[in-house]
């Protein structure tokens, strides 16, 4: 059986957003609705400052928070282990969205599209979505019929790397061993990053990154 992982090389990431942009022209999201994101950093003094980018998505938690805080069973994990969406359960109560440690779930609650009064025919599925969670799938359809994630096949800067990394001679399994990829320890998410970047921008755990969360507010 497969397991379904991506890395994210944050040292090649040139903040183009192409990801992100391919990723909503594919789901047609309702504005304001993204799967993931571009965020910039930036650290050090001139004439040595430094910028990169952090790629904020669904880390597809091993021991999702979302799927335990569910009532109707609406968010789950396949046998592959992407974290993934029952539209047709979903209640829209928003516990999941409460309890995802990265802030990667929306509950849709306004009826709007890019145009107002308009729907373009990538929003015509997403526009029959409202007052449910939405959230990034890893794209699980098109892989499940031999494709890869959106955001993967348009970076140009091939800063995302996805596949089984169960399988040793996967793309993956060997960009990692390559790179040596430091995976987020309770996700399926690994990344390479610069070696002077500071540990602050840097993809943490669940539990870090929900209990900073909570420091935060």
């Amino acid at each position: 059986m497969a397991t379904y992982g991506m890395v994210l090389n944050l040292d090649h990431c040139m903040g183009c957003y192409t990801c992100v942009v391919a990723c909503k022209m594919f789901y047609g999201t309702r504005p304001g609705v993204d799967y993931n994101g571009v965020v910039p950093v930036e650290w050090g003094e001139f004439p040595d400052a430094k910028q990169r980018y952090q790629l904020p998505m669904c880390m597809h938690c091993i021991d999702a928070p979302c799927v335990k805080a569910c009532p109707v069973g609406a968010t789950y994990a396949s046998e592959e282990g992407v974290v993934l969406m029952d539209y047709d359960k979903c209640i829209g109560c928003g516990d999941c969205v409460t309890a995802c440690p990265y802030d990667a779930r929306t509950l849709v609650t306004d009826d709007v599209t890019s145009f107002p009064g308009v729907v373009l025919p990538n929003e015509e599925e997403a526009s029959d979505r409202l007052n449910i969670v939405e959230k990034c799938t890893f794209c699980y359809g098109a892989v499940k019929d031999g494709g890869t994630p959106m955001c993967a096949v348009h970076c140009p800067g091939q800063c995302r790397v996805f596949g089984d990394v169960d399988d040793p001679e996967s793309e993956i399994s060997k960009y990692i061993a390559e790179r040596n990829a430091v995976r987020v320890e309770g996700t399926h998410i690994w990344y390479v990053a610069p070696a002077d970047m500071p540990d602050e921008f840097l993809p943490k755990d669940p539990v870090t990154t929900y209990l900073a969360k909570l420091n935060a507010k």
